[in-house]
């Protein structure tokens, strides 16, 4: 865990994607999502894949929902009309980290949106 944490914030600092491993078990598609999910929420942007048949389920998990698409969009609208590093949002301090999160959501939905 902690060499795979040091992986995402290097990338992070760095401005890059990090892209997890591959999961080898093309039978066991249940354990691909939820190895992919803990992936997302560690922070990777994406996950290897090695087989046709994982496609849907990795789109799936890193394809941000629309609920997260509408918070980003609020986050983004917001700091813009700041005029400082931070703000509170629904009672939360949010700082530029989050945004950056938030700005590569947005981008992430306008590459995928139908």
């Amino acid at each position: 865990l902690f060499a795979r944490s040091r992986v995402v914030h290097a990338a992070a600092n760095a401005g890059i994607d990090a892209i997890d491993v591959p999961f080898l078990d093309l039978n066991d598609l249940d354990g691909m999502r939820r190895e992919a999910t803990l992936a997302r929420d560690l922070g990777f942007c994406g996950k290897g894949c090695i087989h046709p048949k994982q496609i849907p389920i990795l789109n799936d998990v890193f394809t941000p929902q629309k609920t997260q698409v509408a918070y980003a969009k609020r986050v983004v609208e917001a700091f813009e009309k700041a005029d400082t590093g931070l703000i509170v949002l629904d009672g939360k301090l949010i700082e530029k980290p989050v945004l950056r999160e938030m700005k590569r959501i947005l981008a992430v939905e306008a590459r995928t949106a139908k």
